[in-house]
């Protein structure tokens, strides 16, 4: 389990000031039901940007929004040793800087050592969605590849097909709050194919963040669930099967 964790926004135990840093933490759960150590992966991370976990051949690897001193919030990748957190290292040097959480976080998938990141980027006043593939257990990453169709929103989801290609959903921009919410398969050499509208959709806090689920007994097919919040008093959840081809 990893978690952003803002006990450095309270005084601590001995009264010491706040530090007002967030940090990243985990801790492994046993099937007994006993809680592993607390172990801290990131000593400052982005305040509340989604964190997201895929299992590798080669372990854990985690991804996350960092914060640097300077304010730079790009996606690092952090990969469990068997005994430790690797330092994180970003997934591409976007260079992204802004004052303040976009509340924007990665996705991740992997199979064995073929691992995939989503993320969504501001830097240069340019909104992207990207993509990038790593063969080697999340060590090193590929350029990455953008997805997006010129103005996306993010809230990004990813899932990593059987053959090693990706399915990236995200929200973009259609005009005003108006926005969908698309996907598209990026295969493996970096050949981004066309998107696929599934639904209308809001680029409003209030439509949160579509996910999708892998269908193990369907290969092609993925599972995405989203907020229909079109309604101002009511919103609620719905659910499809996708195809996205061979």
């Amino acid at each position: 389990m990893t978690w952003l964790d803002g006990r450095g926004y309270a005084p601590d135990a001995d009264g010491n000031p706040p530090t007002k840093v967030m940090t990243l933490r985990s801790r492994w759960a046993s099937t007994d039901g006993d809680p592993g150590p607390e172990v801290l992966v990131d000593a400052r991370t982005c305040d509340c940007c989604q964190t997201d976990v895929a299992v590798t051949g080669a372990g854990p690897v985690v991804v996350y929004r960092n914060r640097t001193e300077d304010e730079v919030r790009d996606v690092y990748a952090s990969r469990w040793n068997g005994s430790a957190w690797t330092e994180g290292t970003p997934v591409h040097d976007d260079g992204w800087v802004i004052g303040g959480c976009p509340v924007n976080g990665p996705a991740v998938d992997a199979r064995e050592l073929d691992v995939a990141v989503a993320w969504f980027t501001g830097a240069g006043d340019v909104p992207k969605v990207l993509v990038a593939f790593s063969r080697d257990g999340a060590v090193t990453f590929d350029a990455p590849v953008r997805v997006d169709g010129g103005d996306p929103s993010g809230r990004v989801d990813l899932r990593l097909l059987a053959g090693g290609d990706a399915v990236v959903s995200w929200l973009e921009r259609t005009g005003g709050e108006a926005a969908e919410l698309r996907l598209v398969r990026v295969r493996r050499d970096g050949t981004v194919g066309s998107p696929l509208l599934v639904t209308p959709s809001s680029s409003a806090r209030a439509s949160g963040f579509p996910r999708m689920a892998s269908i193990p007994w369907a290969p092609n097919k993925l599972l995405l669930a989203w907020t229909d919040a079109s309604e101002a008093e009511l919103s609620s959840v719905h659910v499809a099967q996708v195809e996205v081809g061979s």
